[in-house]
């Protein structure tokens, strides 16, 4: 097992070679645990996955989520889906293996990945890890890009602000799917979804429980700040999340079929790059670890 760091200064972004992780024993596995909450996103090359291998190597990291399509009916669940309920199928492409059109409902879903987030911030308890295997990727375009939260609240306090990390400690957010997807594909869900996916707490900055460190805790799902003025706490938001982007290394990955990217929730947003939807196709299966406990009940 080689390891290539990509943003040394960082600590951020990995790439594992000569593994096959269909093979790999505990000790290998705990080793490349260990590289994922070092430096947050880890790609493993050249994996031939079926679904029941993924979640196999997935479950070692922990208990994993159900898909939000399995549990609610949204517009990325098929009624004849034999994927199993750990899978998230994100792709333009059904389970007959024909293309969606640019307008189907589970397309348009899929597009309000293209903004930057963190897995599953909307649901009470979050996630910890993701892990999403390129099963079939398009000729142009479709990547994925990485960003560190971590860092930028380590260089908060070296730009122009209103407020340190001290004053930021202790805020809860409100996340919510339907805020997100509102703002960035329209409103596409149902009344039954919108009741099912409330708005649910989570703290602004999080400790990671391995490495004790502090990172932001935002993205797109991220809507306002409790006990705050609403357009206040917005422009805050705003501006961390801003702030996320610019302040470090962007992590642009293109990807290969048969590659295994992992990234860690607590510390890393992302977004897809988007692709020419009516001329390519992309298959991309996803499984999430779960978190333990809701994030504002976390003690930093």
């Amino acid at each position: 097992m080689r390891i290539e760091v990509k943003c040394k200064g960082q600590d951020f972004f990995a790439t594992i070679f000569d593994v096959d992780i269909k093979c790999i024993n505990r000790s290998e596995f705990l080793e490349i645990k260990k590289v994922v909450e070092t430096y947050g996103v880890v790609v493993i090359e050249s994996q031939d996955l079926n679904d029941n291998e993924q979640i196999k190597f997935s479950e070692g990291f922990g208990k994993l989520e159900i898909s939000i399509g399995t549990q609610t009916k949204a517009p990325d669940y098929q009624v004849s889906n034999p994927i199993r309920p750990e899978i998230s199928r994100i792709s333009n492409v059904d389970l007959n293996n024909k293309m969606l059109s640019k307008d189907n409902s589970k397309v348009i879903f899929d597009r309000g990945n293209n903004v930057f987030h963190t897995d599953s911030s909307f649901k009470l308890i979050p996630s910890k890890i993701s892990i999403l295997s390129a099963r079939e990727v398009p000729e142009e375009g479709g990547g994925t890009e990485f960003v560190d939260a971590r860092y930028a609240l380590e260089t908060w306090e070296n730009k122009s602000r209103k407020y340190s990390i001290d004053d930021l400690k202790e805020c809860i957010c409100e996340h919510s799917i339907v805020y997100s997807r509102m703002n960035n594909t329209g409103d596409i869900f149902d009344e039954k979804f919108k009741k099912d996916m409330p708005f649910v707490k989570q703290r602004l900055i999080r400790i990671h429980p391995y490495t004790k460190k502090l990172a932001f805790y935002a993205g797109s799902h991220c809507s306002h700040i409790l006990g705050w003025d609403l357009e206040e706490s917005r422009l805050l938001i705003k501006e961390i999340n801003d702030w996320i982007v610019e302040c470090g290394h962007m992590a642009k990955h293109k990807w290969k079929t048969g590659e295994l990217v992992l990234w860690d929730n607590r510390r890393v947003l992302h977004r897809g790059t988007g692709y020419d939807e009516a001329s390519f196709r992309r298959i991309m299966h996803r499984t999430t670890v779960a978190g333990d406990i809701p994030s504002y009940k976390e003690l930093i």
